[in-house]
């Protein structure tokens, strides 16, 4: 892919995120597929006008691979966890929304070999985040928020904001996160009060 090879990176480094790029545009549906590149390109562009240090390679890698998880049913996806006592909890069990990402360390550890603790992180926690969390992992959290091909009310604002304030940003993702929980009474997941706490200062 051209914009691959436009990164800035190492050239083994572009020639493994090609062959990533391969491997997902063949097992992906288009939507599938279009949303995580849309999410590296989006995630790209945060990091470029970052000043902070980044593992990009770590950081494109998960990008690329964040959804892999969306690819199986969620019955094969629960027969994964109860087969393997992966620690994953009731409630992410009994959420189809959330499981993808928390067993997707897993599944992308087994299927692509890959074992860096960063780049499978990122990807377990890119629906629901962790406290203080890293550079990488806020950008890739952002970026699959908000990439160009999102479209809700308030999207466009909190692109803009991603390039000039990464944790005000955020803090706006998990405000709008949770509100939208609250008035589809759905069930919000035990850590999102943690977090919110932890970005607001508290506890």
């Amino acid at each position: 892919m051209d914009f691959i090879n436009k990164l800035s990176l190492t050239g083994e480094q572009k020639k493994y995120l090609n062959k990533l790029d391969r491997k997902i545009k063949s097992i992906m549906p288009e939507k599938l597929y279009r949303h995580s590149i849309n999410t590296l390109e989006f995630a790209n562009d945060i990091a470029e006008r970052t000043f902070f240090s980044l593992d990009l390679f770590s950081l494109f890698v998960a990008c690329i691979l964040h959804d892999y998880g969306k690819i199986f049913s969620y019955e094969e996806l629960a027969g994964i966890v109860k087969e393997n006592e992966s620690g994953i909890g009731d409630f992410e069990l009994n959420n189809p929304e959330l499981l993808h990402a928390f067993i997707g360390d897993y599944l992308v550890s087994r299927d692509f070999n890959i074992t860096e603790d960063r780049i499978l992180r990122a990807i377990k926690f890119h629906t629901v985040g962790y406290c203080d969390m890293s550079m990488e992992d806020k950008i890739l959290f952002i970026a699959d928020k908000v990439e160009r091909g999102r479209n809700y009310e308030g999207v466009e604002v909190l692109r803009e904001l991603a390039f000039k304030n990464l944790n005000l940003c955020l803090l706006e993702i998990y405000k709008n996160t949770i509100i939208y929980i609250i008035k589809g009474n759905k069930l919000l997941h035990p850590d999102t009060s943690k977090i919110w706490n932890n970005i607001c200062g508290g506890i």
